[in-house]
C-alpha cells in the first residue's frame, strides 16, 4: 500500500492510452481453475452443465478468492468462486451465507442481482424488493434507510415493508433509472434536471436518539447512532482499499510504455491525496451535508408524475457534497466511453452537475479531485468485469489528464 503522502506534478499532456489486456475467451472449467487462479485472470465464461455462462461481474472475496456472477439467456444468474484450488459454483438459488435468499426464490422471488457471500437482491411476486445480507446485517441496510431521511419529500425512498435479522423487504420506487437514455427518450434532460434539482435540496439529518425504524414520507425516524462523516481522508482509504483488492490485476496489465497499470494508478492515488489535503473543507462550511457517496446513474430513478427517487441508500452520510457531483461526473463521463450514452446525451448530464454546483458555490476544483478519485476506483471496480476490463486504461487516462 502506498500510503506515504506525496504531492505529484500533474503532467501537461495526457499519457498514452494503457494497452489493452489480452481479449482471448476463456472458459473456465474445473481442470483450467488452478491454473486461473495463479494467473488471477477473471474469466469471461464458466462451464456448467455443460453450458457456458458469461460472468457479468466479479469481486474480491478474501483469501486469494474472486467471487463471481454469471448469466445465460433464459436461465437465469448463478454464482460461485474461484481460487487456486478450482472453481466452486454454488447451488442454484442458494448461499449458505445470505440464509433468506432460499426462502424467497422459492416463494416466487425473481434474483436480480447476487454477490455471494454478501448481498443479493431479490424481486418478489407483489413487485417489491427484497435485499438478503448475512445474518445480522439488515440492520445496516435500515440504518442507511434511516440516515437517508433528509433526501426526503424531493427524492421519492424505499420505504421498509419488513425486516428480520438477514433480510430487508423494500417498496418499489416508481420510474426507470436514469441509465438507459432510449427508456427516457426526450424527457431525458428533465429528467436529470429534476433530478439534480431533489440532489441539491437535500439536507443533513440531525441525529436523533432512540431505535432506528423506516423512513415514512411523514414521520423522519429516530437514528440510534450519530451520522457518520466521511471526509477526504476516508475517500483516500477507499482507494487505496481498491488499488489493494485489484493490486493482481493491475499488476498484469501494461500501458504503451510498458509500465503497469499499478503504477499509474499509485501516482494517481498520490496527486488526489495531495489535491484534497489542500482544500479540506471545514465542517461548518456550506459544501458539507448530505451525501449518497455512491451516486450513479442507476441509484436514480424518475417518473414523469411522481418525479425523481433514490435507491441504494446504505451509504448515506454527511460529507463533502462535491463527492456525489464529482462520482456522477465521472460515471456519465464513462457511460460515453462505454458506448452506452452518447457524447450529447453525457453532455446533458454534466451540464446539469455544472449548473448546481455553481448554484450551490461549490468549489469546481473540489467536484474535479473527487471525479478523478472515483475515476481511479471505477478503474479498480472494472478490473474485475471481464467485458469491459481491457478498457481500464482509458479510465486511468482520463484522470491523468485532469
Amino acid at each position: 500500500m502506498t500510503g506515504t503522502k506525496q504531492t505529484v506534478t500533474k503532467q501537461a499532456v495526457t499519457k498514452q492510452t494503457a494497452a489493452t489486456q489480452i481479449a482471448t475467451k476463456q472458459t473456465v472449467t474445473k481442470q483450467s481453475a488452478t491454473k486461473w487462479g495463479a494467473a488471477l485472470h477473471i474469466p469471461d465464461a464458466v462451464t456448467i452443465g455443460g453450458q457456458d455462462w458469461n460472468v457479468r461481474r466479479a469481486w474480491p472475496a478474501g483469501d486469494s478468492r474472486i467471487a463471481w456472477e454469471a448469466s445465460l439467456p433464459g436461465q437465469g444468474t448463478r454464482v460461485g468462486y474461484l481460487d487456486e484450488r478450482g472453481v466452486t459454483v454454488l447451488d442454484a438459488d442458494r448461499d449458505p451465507k445470505l440464509p433468506g435468499l432460499a426462502g424467497l426464490l422459492e416463494d416466487g422471488g425473481r434474483l436480480v442481482s447476487h454477490r455471494p457471500g454478501k448481498r443479493a437482491v431479490v424481486r418478489l411476486r407483489d413487485g417489491s424488493f427484497a435485499k438478503c445480507v448475512r445474518d445480522g446485517k439488515a440492520s445496516d441496510v435500515i440504518a442507511g434507510q434511516c440516515r437517508a431521511v433528509g433526501f426526503l419529500p424531493d427524492f421519492a425512498l424505499p420505504q421498509v415493508l419488513t425486516s428480520d435479522s438477514s433480510t430487508v423487504v423494500l417498496s418499489v420506487v416508481p420510474g426507470v433509472e436514469l441509465h438507459d437514455p432510449a427508456e427516457l427518450g426526450e424527457e431525458w434532460s428533465r429528467a436529470w434536471a429534476e433530478s439534480l434539482d431533489a440532489w441539491a435540496q437535500a439536507k443533513a439529518h440531525p441525529t436523533n436518539t432512540g431505535p432506528a425504524a423506516a423512513p415514512t414520507a411523514t414521520a423522519a425516524p429516530k437514528l440510534s447512532t450519530a451520522m457518520p462523516f466521511h471526509g477526504a481522508a476516508d475517500e483516500v482509504k477507499v482507494l487505496h482499499l481498491w488499488r489493494e483488492r485489484a493490486r493482481s490485476l493491475l499488476e498484469t496489465a501494461r500501458t504503451a510504455r510498458g509500465e503497469t497499470l499499478l503504477a499509474d494508478v499509485d501516482e494517481l492515488i498520490a496527486e488526489v491525496t495531495a489535491e484534497l489535503d489542500d482544500g479540506t473543507a471545514s465542517a461548518r462550511d456550506g459544501s458539507i451535508g448530505l451525501i449518497h457517496r455512491d451516486l450513479h446513474d442507476k441509484q436514480i430513478m424518475w417518473d414523469p408524475i411522481s418525479g425523481p427517487g433514490l435507491l441504494d441508500v446504505d451509504t448515506a452520510c454527511r460529507g463533502e457534497r462535491a463527492l456525489d457531483l464529482g462520482n456522477l461526473r465521472a460515471h456519465a463521463r464513462w457511460r460515453t466511453e462505454q458506448g452506452l450514452w452518447t457524447p450529447a446525451e453525457a453532455a446533458v448530464v454534466i451540464d446539469e452537475i455544472a449548473r448546481v454546483a455553481s448554484a450551490a458555490g461549490f468549489d469546481p476544483a473540489r467536484v474535479s479531485v473527487y471525479e478523478k478519485a472515483t475515476l481511479i476506483r471505477l478503474a479498480c471496480v472494472y478490473a474485475f468485469r471481464p467485458a469491459w476490463s481491457d478498457r481500464i486504461g482509458w479510465l486511468l487516462e482520463a484522470a491523468q489528464a485532469m
